[in-house]
């Protein structure tokens, strides 16, 4: 358990009746779609960033390659 989701413990008042625990559970995954949402962006960022760091690879490779076989012809 994370020190953040330690806090959201504390945060959280036990419910007096069953329309305080409704709020209480909306909220919950209110805040839990929220930060999935964040970690998927913050993810499909990172593997844009990784894909294109792999084409600017092949592109390097492919012209190492390109070079070399115009030396050995």
């Amino acid at each position: 358990m994370t020190n953040s989701t330690a806090n959201l413990d504390i945060l959280m008042p036990e419910p007096r009746n069953v329309q305080e625990l409704v709020n209480l559970v909306q909220t919950t995954i209110t805040q839990i779609q929220d930060k999935f949402e964040q970690m998927s962006t913050s993810i499909m960022g990172k593997i844009n960033d990784v894909g294109q760091k792999i084409d600017g690879l092949e592109r390097n490779v492919s012209d190492v390659i390109s070079k070399r076989n115009a030396e050995l012809a």
